[in-house]
């Protein structure tokens, strides 16, 4: 009854918070800010610079764009980080039962009457939530600190040595030593994190993550009933998705983007900041 009533609600501020905002077209708070949704996953490991990704959603922008244009990592934490090690909280030898705590939950949404609806595990009737019954369902191993508890996959990470997390706000002296977190929480994020790419390149978070808006259709594509918009000064247009015949087709396309910063390959990220691994991160170390 409770999570009815506040899907409800939620639904209501939904409604009104889209009646507030501005039409396709209109440009205002293009450049703005934004920390993209996938970091609210504790598994998230970060973005690669080789990608781009467009959220077509996003309440934090006046557009509804956040546009991730070839970027490395986390917005949210500038230096990157190691895995952390994942503990059992029924008694761990490398972990105390203190410094084991919960750091994230994954029970995706899903449709009861669909068997199909979750990728892992059984869908809870009772919640429309992805369950568990044993530790098999959930999206790692126990070793990396995922078990299942009362049917929801939880995971649990050795917090011994947590000295806080990183804020994007802060210097790199400030946040050396610290955890990627999941933004708003002290929650550790449980994967390995690349750090951003150079202050001085325009693949770091200021220069290659903000709101933008669609200001023209793909190379080769029409889309004369789109409203596109156009790009403030400081900014130019350019192709950031080719439309090639896979997913949402409103999306492909150009955007504003920051003047001078198209992607040209991955040796543009430069100097990593932080944390860097051959196997996982562009630039150098």
């Amino acid at each position: 009854m409770t999570r009815s009533i506040l899907s409800g609600l939620l639904g209501l501020l939904s409604v009104v918070a889209m009646a507030s905002l501005p039409s396709a077209c209109e440009s205002g708070g293009v450049g703005d800010p934004c920390l993209p949704e996938e970091e609210y996953d504790p598994q998230f490991a970060g973005f690669k610079v080789t990608e781009e990704n467009i959220e077509s959603r996003s309440f934090q922008c006046q557009t509804r764009i956040c546009l991730v244009n070839h970027f490395q990592g986390r917005v949210s934490c500038p230096l990157g980080q190691e895995a952390p090690k994942g503990c059992n909280p029924d008694g761990d030898a490398n972990c105390s039962q203190q410094d084991c705590q919960e750091s994230g939950t994954y029970a995706p949404d899903c449709d009861p009457a669909d068997p199909n609806s979750c990728v892992r595990g059984t869908c809870n009737a009772e919640g429309s939530f992805c369950g568990c019954e044993t530790a098999a369902d959930c999206p790692g191993s126990a070793e990396d600190g995922w078990h299942c508890r009362e049917g929801v996959c939880k995971l649990f990470l050795c917090r011994a040595g947590f000295t806080g997390c990183q804020d994007p706000t802060k210097s790199a002296a400030e946040n050396e030593g610290k955890s990627c977190c999941v933004p708003g929480t002290e929650n550790p994020v449980a994967a390995p994190v690349c750090g951003q790419c150079a202050a001085n390149s325009d693949r770091n978070a200021e220069q290659a993550v903000y709101c933008s808006c669609r200001c023209g259709p793909a190379e080769g594509d029409e889309d004369p009933n789109f409203n596109f918009c156009e790009c403030p000064q400081g900014f130019e247009c350019r192709e950031i998705r080719p439309n090639i015949g896979f997913g949402d087709a409103k999306i492909t396309g150009k955007y504003c983007i920051k003047q001078g910063s198209m992607f040209e390959n991955e040796q543009s990220c430069g100097k990593v900041q932080g944390r860097y691994n051959s196997e996982q991160c562009e630039g150098t170390p």
